[in-house]
């Protein structure tokens, strides 16, 4: 078995303990709710194996800039200061617009930054020089699938002419390193089959990165989206798909508290990481304002919350292996030193006065 299954296993039955005994105890832990989710497209130019994306039946779309605009504004007006640009399951390059839209967040005095993944194989050299020079842009993440071209092709379902696109672009990010403004992270999600000898072109530009500093990080296992993706999926790519049965549930969970999200539609969903077809919904924000939607007042989204809290999951929760449970405190929360609230401390939060949100 992957060595990585068994060690998140292993973290997983420590995890269930702990939520046991804090849920026992009354302890609950949600992360201060600092940064908002905008889709600004739905749309990828890849059809990756281990991806939801072909399977959904959520609109392809982009959105309209003077829409992201207002939701933005929204936002900062309920105490929003960052937001992360990336979407449930596309790239944000595929937004025509997406660079009317950075200058809209780096021009506004109130936004402190923003943040966002890709898959770097659409934008131009000439695009890359405008990420160099966004002033507001805190962390960028390149998600490199496979180590070589022929497991690139396998598994995005892509061309060899899309594999040489992205080693241009990382070349061409390579040269501006000294430049950049923002944290880079490259996410790399490759097989079993990495050949440890004759590394290729991708594999020796990685370490390249890695010598300059970059935090290359591999993955051992892949996630599952909510049950839709499955070993059969991804049969003969040489990686896992994690389990459902391996996720032990108790409680809300805490990304339906921190990463609500505005789809690249309006629809305002309650998961921005798994629920590709947004069946967590809580509110249209073509239709309802963003302050009535993310309410303690609203009974859809509170209903949500309380369905999870007496242990009813919908179908793809149930099958989700990214839950994270507010009787949890997650690694990354803890080394970071995170303030954490009670669920009642959350629920009055959202309908605070902003200054007290702020």
């Amino acid at each position: 078995m992957n060595p990585a299954v068994i060690a998140k296993s292993a973290r997983n039955l420590l995890s269930a303990v702990e939520i046991r005994v804090n849920r026992r105890l009354g302890r609950e832990f949600i992360p201060p709710r600092d940064m908002l989710l905008i889709e600004t497209s739905s749309l990828c130019n890849l059809k990756c194996r281990f991806c939801a994306y072909e399977k959904k039946h959520s609109p392809r779309v982009s959105m309209r800039d003077e829409f992201f605009a207002d939701c933005v504004t929204q936002a900062l007006d309920l105490g929003y200061r960052r937001f992360e640009l990336t979407p449930c399951t596309g790239d944000v390059f595929m937004d025509r617009h997406l660079f009317n839209k950075l200058a809209f967040l780096d021009r506004n005095p109130t936004v402190q930054g923003y943040q966002f993944f890709t898959n770097f194989t659409i934008p131009k050299h000439a695009d890359i020089e405008r990420l160099i020079g966004l002033e507001k842009l805190e962390r960028l993440t390149i998600s490199v699938y496979g180590h070589d071209c022929a497991s690139f092709v396998a598994m995005t379902k892509s061309t060899e002419k899309v594999y040489a696109r992205l080693i241009s672009n990382l070349e061409t990010l390579h040269k501006a390193l000294p430049r950049r403004r923002f944290v880079l992270e490259i996410g790399f999600r490759t097989t079993r089959h990495l050949p440890r000898a004759a590394p290729s072109d991708l594999m020796k530009l990685l370490r390249r990165f890695e010598r300059a500093g970059i935090n290359v990080r591999p993955t051992g296992v892949y996630n599952n989206w909510g049950g839709f993706i499955s070993n059969a999926d991804v049969e003969g790519l040489g990686i896992d798909v994690t389990s459902t049965e391996r996720m032990y549930k108790n409680g809300a969970c805490s990304l339906l508290l921190t990463t609500v999200q505005v789809m690249a539609n309006g629809i305002v969903n309650g998961c921005g990481c798994r629920d590709v077809d947004a069946t967590l919904r809580i509110g249209d924000l073509k239709v309802t304002p963003l302050r009535e939607i993310m309410s303690a007042r609203n009974p859809t989204y509170m209903g949500l919350i309380e369905e999870q809290q007496r242990g009813e999951f919908r179908p793809v929760c149930r099958g989700c292996d990214f839950y994270k449970s507010i009787y949890h405190v997650r690694a990354k929360d803890r080394r970071r030193g995170a303030k954490f609230q009670t669920l009642a401390e959350f629920k009055a939060s959202l309908d605070a006065p902003r200054t007290e949100r702020a």
